[in-house]
Parts: C-alpha cells; sequence; structure tokens
C-alpha cells in the first residue's frame, strides 16, 4: 500500500472517530440526514475513489477502498452506507460504453466531489416489482420518464441519480433499456424523503418518484435487451470482467466489520466497568465484582473476539485475491459468496452476542451498542440470505453453477 493511500486511511479514521461518531446519535434518534459528513468526505476526495486515475479519480487499491469503508463504519454505518452505495454507482458507469452524460458526470465526480445515488429497489411501501419501477416512452429527441424506485441511498447529497427503465416495444419485441442521469433537481424528480427504518436510519435511502422527466436521448444510453444479454454472457465467460463488482460487495461486508469492531470495543469497556448486580453492596444476589471477570462474560468476549479476527481475515484474503486475476468464473463467485457467507455470520453472531454480554442496560438509547446493534442487523434484510448462501456454497462445492444476487450481482 503506497504512503499516499495510508495517508488517506489514517485521515478517514480520525474523521469517523471524530466527527462523524460524533454526530452519529442524533442523526439517528431524529432520522436526519448529515450534510456535514458528505462535505467531509468531498473534502477528503472519497467520491472518486472508486474510479481509476484516467477518468480522473483517485485510483486507489482494493484494500484501500474496503479499509476506508471499515472506517467509516466504525463512526457511523450510515455514513459509510452512503459512500458504499454511490461507489456502487460510479463503478459501473466506469465499466460501461462511453456516452456523453456519462462522461461528463464522471468528470463532475472525480473534479468536484459530486455524488450518484442508485436507486435500483422497487419502492418502500410497495410489494409487488411488477407495479414499480421506469418506464420510459420516446417524444421525438427526447425521452421520458416515469414511475417509482426505492432505495436511494444518499439521495439527500447525490447531484445525480441513476435512473434505469425500458421502453416497451410491439408485442413479440423485447423492451429496450434505458440508462439515463438526471440531475436531481431536475423537473419531475422528486426525493419523497419516507425513509424511516429501524436501524441504517440516516442513509437517506428515500424513495425517488420520477413525473416525466425529459431528457434528450443522446445524453442517455439506450440498448435492446438482447445486446445487454450478450455482454452479462460474456461477462460470466470472462474472470476478469466478472469481478468488477467485487469492491462493491466486499466493501458492504466491510460496513458490517466497523460496526463489528465499534460493537466489540463498546463491550471490553463496558464489562470493565459494569459493577454488581443489584443496587447496593448485598452479595446475596450474586456477586458485586466487574462483569468483566465472570466466566460466561469472558466467554462471550471469546466468542465475539473469534468472529471478528476471523471476520477480518476472511474478509482482507477476499480483497487481496480479487485484486489478482481468479483461473475461473466459478472460482471467483465461490470465493465471494464464501467471504459474504462469513462476514453475514459474524455480523448474526456479533450483534446479538455484545447484547448478550452487556445486558439490558447498553440496550437504552444513551448508550452507542443500542444504534450499533440495530445498524447490524440491519445487514440482514439485505438480499443476501444466510441460508440462501450456505446453499449457494453447497452447490459451488459440487460444481454446480452457482451466482451471488443482490447488490453485487455475478
Amino acid at each position: 500500500m503506497s504512503d499516499p493511500e495510508a495517508d488517506l486511511i489514517a485521515a478517514v479514521r480520525e474523521l469517523a472517530r471524530g466527527p462523524v461518531a460524533a454526530g452519529a446519535a442524533a442523526h439517528d434518534r431524529d432520522g436526519t440526514f448529515a450534510p456535514e459528513n458528505v462535505q467531509a468526505m468531498r473534502d477528503l476526495k472519497l467520491p472518486g475513489m472508486g474510479l481509476p486515475k484516467e477518468l480522473g479519480g483517485l485510483g486507489v487499491s482494493a484494500e484501500t477502498q474496503v479499509r476506508i469503508i471499515e472506517e467509516l463504519a466504525y463512526g457511523d454505518g450510515s455514513t459509510a452506507i452512503t459512500l458504499n452505495m454511490h461507489l456502487f454507482a460510479i463503478e459501473a458507469l466506469a465499466g460501461l460504453p462511453p456516452f456523453p452524460r456519462r462522461d461528463a458526470v464522471l468528470r463532475d465526480v472525480a473534479a468536484n466531489g459530486a455524488f450518484v445515488c442508485g436507486p435500483v429497489s422497487i419502492p418502500t411501501g410497495e410489494l409487488d416489482n411488477r407495479r414499480s419501477g421506469l418506464r420510459v416512452t420516446e417524444d421525438g429527441a427526447d425521452l421520458v420518464i416515469n414511475g417509482a424506485v426505492g432505495f436511494a441511498s444518499n439521495s439527500e447529497g447525490a447531484s445525480y441519480v441513476m435512473a434505469a427503465g425500458t421502453i416497451a416495444r410491439p408485442e413479440g419485441i423485447e423492451p429496450d433499456l434505458v440508462l439515463a442521469l438526471p440531475d436531481m433537481t431536475a423537473p419531475g424528480v422528486t426525493i419523497l424523503k419516507n425513509w424511516d427504518a429501524m436501524g441504517n436510519r440516516s442513509t437517506a435511502s428515500h424513495d425517488i418518484a420520477f413525473e416525466n422527466v425529459r431528457i434528450a436521448r443522446t445524453d442517455a444510453m439506450v440498448a435492446p435487451i438482447p445486446i445487454i444479454r450478450a455482454i452479462q454472457q460474456a461477462a460470466a465467460a470472462n474472470p476478469a470482467l466478472g469481478q468488477r463488482g467485487a469492491r462493491g460487495a466486499l466493501g458492504i461486508c466491510a460496513i458490517w466489520l466497523g460496526l463489528a469492531q465499534a460493537a466489540m470495543d463498546f463491550t471490553l469497556e463496558y464489562v470493565g466497568k459494569r459493577h454488581g448486580l443489584i443496587a447496593g453492596d448485598s452479595t446475596v444476589f450474586g456477586t458485586t465484582g466487574f462483569r468483566g471477570g465472570e466466566p460466561w462474560a469472558q466467554m462471550g468476549i471469546g466468542e465475539l473476539d473469534h468472529w471478528l479476527e476471523t471476520g477480518r481475515t476472511v474478509l482482507y484474503d477476499a480483497v487481496r485475491r480479487s485484486a489478482l486475476p481468479f483461473p475461473t468464473v466459478h472460482e471467483y463467485n465461490r470465493t465471494i459468496v464464501r467471504t459474504v457467507y462469513h462476514l453475514r455470520r459474524m455480523s448474526e453472531e456479533v450483534s446479538a452476542g455484545a447484547m448478550r454480554v452487556c445486558g439490558a442496560h447498553a440496550y437504552v438509547r444513551s448508550r452507542p451498542l443500542e444504534r450499533i446493534f440495530r445498524d447490524m442487523v440491519g445487514g440482514n434484510v439485505m438480499a443476501w440470505k444466510t441460508d440462501e448462501l450456505r446453499q449457494t456454497l453447497g452447490m459451488g462445492a459440487l460444481g454446480l453453477p452457482i451466482r451471488i444476487g443482490g447488490p453485487a450481482p455475478a
């Protein structure tokens, strides 16, 4: 790792454990976005972190990018999510064929720290994905976008929104795929500000509505679905192309790891100060020593230590391996699924284990573990399901074709 990259990690660590951590509780309590964190990330040029130098970005290594996400998550999981989801978006854009609007957006990201949000989920209150998404119609030289999409993380801090929709064609002909990048302030683009989650409450992952949003056709990428499918098939057969999505997926794992380290550090401090079981100095109902001296608490902390350190080992082994060519796409997929599964299990065990060790007095809003716990278990509702990951691992070991879906399809 180069000295400038080590310096950048150190600067992010100072930011995360200082101002970001200091404001996290208030933003979580009120469910508010943290624009000051967005500006701080701009000051460090983090929005361009995922772009290669030839596109004006920082061109940092995969390990540096994942380390930075982990450091941010230690201070506030929501802030780490906003950056990681932005990086998902711009890395996807960087992998596309150039077109004028895409090129201008990436220049703005690299030069000015602009953020891009990429909503791809169904709206928050919707249950049927067939009734959601974006529909595009043609009107002369323009395209007109209507519909709604959800999970637009960082929507309140972004300058652009990735709008992916389809143009319907006559019966028997597959639709065309459209990718546009309207300004967040474009007429007809509305951030609904309806994100109100149990955890990760300050990500501004609102729904975004598009009502007659008009863009020039030359500002979009329009491609027939069969061509997109052929590109996907080519990528599936090419390990180098298939590895493009690794950083974003491993960044999500790094969020879990950063939160787990924060939970561990709180637990170690707490059990060294938590004295006795009830008020007063009576020993009728148990010892009056520190919780850290209890064998059951020591065993619980040992379990946390195991998951945290094996999680770190597995994650950064995968990060380093992802920077090198894999012999086959199958082996790459197995590595990513195995890594996500282990870090997923780590987040489940550490979140529950820290609460068991610390007890009810730690599960109050005045203590950071309550927020850290909710942010960690928020990972359990991601598109990746633990049982499905376990099944996928078994299929991969048997030589059956596998892939990882959700936010990092492979």
